[in-house]
């Protein structure tokens, strides 16, 4: 496995290497859908504009996973670097970067500046797990329009909040509640799939105590994508649909 995640990083570095000789950089590219409506559809390291710091940077951007959408990766990390601060215990309005300049699947996490530059050419973010292994087939994924739920400005504890899709472990609802945990300097944001409420996303059936899911991993579950090995991957994107 191990083995299989280097070949990966490498195709990783080359593409990155690839997509920024042949782009034809404009600072009016300010998000990876930016440059889907520029027509082009392959995933892969690309420049893109920081207009809050006048420089252009490095984003990895997923254009084919779901048809009609572009995807600007924002923070990926291995379950065996949940430990890692950037990632354990900060929300995402918390600058906390880690690798911000190298998008990579294992531990990668933007500065507040970036997310905050790429924030308004988005309308929704969303949750894989394990994108280069599962793709997208809508299981252990969550997704969120800015308007209803802005991820970026939340805080709070089992708060139910309206969602356009989430799935855990095979329980999934559509345009529906499920409740988030994200604390200062204690959790970025979190489900606690074990725990009771009354949102509408119910996935305590295979749960274990105090499950954790899409960050924090203070307590996993091996049946859920995100957290089924060491190798593992959680990717959280900002992005939108054409």
């Amino acid at each position: 496995m191990g083995l299989l995640y280097n070949v990966i990083a490498l195709v990783f570095l080359l593409q990155m290497q690839n997509c920024e000789a042949s782009q034809d950089v404009s600072s009016s590219t300010r998000s990876c859908l930016d440059l889907l409506k520029r027509g082009i559809k392959t995933n892969g390291h690309y420049q893109i504009f920081d207009q809050t710091n006048d420089r252009f940077i490095t984003v990895y951007c997923d254009m084919e996973s779901e048809l009609g959408s572009a995807w600007t990766l924002i923070e990926s990390f291995a379950l065996k670097n949940k430990g890692v601060d950037q990632i354990r215990r900060h929300p995402l309005q918390t600058n906390a970067p880690v690798n911000e300049k190298t998008p990579n699947w294992n531990i990668y996490r933007m500065s507040l500046s970036q997310m905050n530059a790429l924030k308004p050419h988005s309308t929704h973010w969303r949750v894989t797990c394990s994108l280069p292994t599962h793709g997208v087939d809508y299981r252990d994924y969550a997704r969120a329009n800015f308007v209803d739920f802005d991820v970026m400005t939340f805080l709070g504890d089992a708060v139910c909040k309206k969602m356009e899709f989430v799935n855990i472990r095979g329980h999934q609802c559509a345009q529906c509640t499920a409740t988030w945990w994200q604390k200062i300097n204690t959790y970025p944001p979190t489900i606690d799939s074990s725990y009771p409420n009354n949102c509408q996303l119910v996935a305590t059936v295979g749960a274990v105590s105090s499950e954790d899911n899409f960050g924090f991993y203070s307590s996993i579950n091996n049946k859920f994508r995100c957290s089924a090995g060491p190798d593992s991957t959680t990717n959280w994107w900002f992005g939108g649909y054409l």
